[in-house]
């Protein structure tokens, strides 16, 4: 058996690739699901704001406030669907010159890089999320933990970035 060391290699590497299909995959089906309900209820709280001004002379308390979040609830997780798709903005030179071998050697630092930046941004949001429940009045305070959508879509965006590092990795072994 001299070659079960690399057999053994091989075997961790497709399931360590496997396993990040799978993640990437159900992540998506998460974000997607996010992204409808707060499309759904950005929607609902819309008509029912409409139809109390029309018709009541009267507005949903914090609703305004409410919808300026759900806002943030389809674009982050919609972020981070482009990411998973490879859809995002391209803005390296190397994508300009959209020369396939430059974008093979690119891709796997420019990921890492982007996956570090929205690491700081995770944290620098989770710090503010936990400033801002600090001192939310108590009235509001449902309406701070709609804020923790900043340091969660960070935080899935640079597992995001990893995630695309890691199977650029294969594809370029390909």
């Amino acid at each position: 058996m001299p070659n079960s060391p690399t057999i053994a290699a091989a075997s961790n590497k497709v399931g360590v690739l496997r396993a990040c299909r799978w993640l990437e995959k159900s992540l998506v089906r998460v974000e997607l699901a996010a992204a409808l309900t707060a499309y759904a209820a950005i929607l609902a709280l819309s008509v029912a704001d409409i139809v109390g001004r029309n018709l009541f002379n009267a507005t949903l308390p914090g609703g305004d406030l409410a919808l300026r979040q759900l806002v943030l609830w389809v674009a982050l997780p919609g972020a981070a669907l482009a990411v998973a798709a490879q859809r995002h903005l391209h803005l390296d030179p190397a994508n300009l010159a959209a020369r396939p071998r430059w974008q093979k050697l690119t891709a796997i630092p420019f990921n890492l890089a982007a996956a570090a930046v929205c690491a700081l941004l995770m944290q620098a949001a989770w710090a503010y999320w936990q400033d801002d429940m600090l001192y939310q009045p108590t009235a509001t305070a449902w309406l701070a933990w709609l804020g923790l959508i900043l340091p969660v879509a960070f935080g899935l965006l640079a597992l995001h970035f990893l995630l695309r590092a890691v199977l650029t990795i294969e594809e370029n072994a390909a």
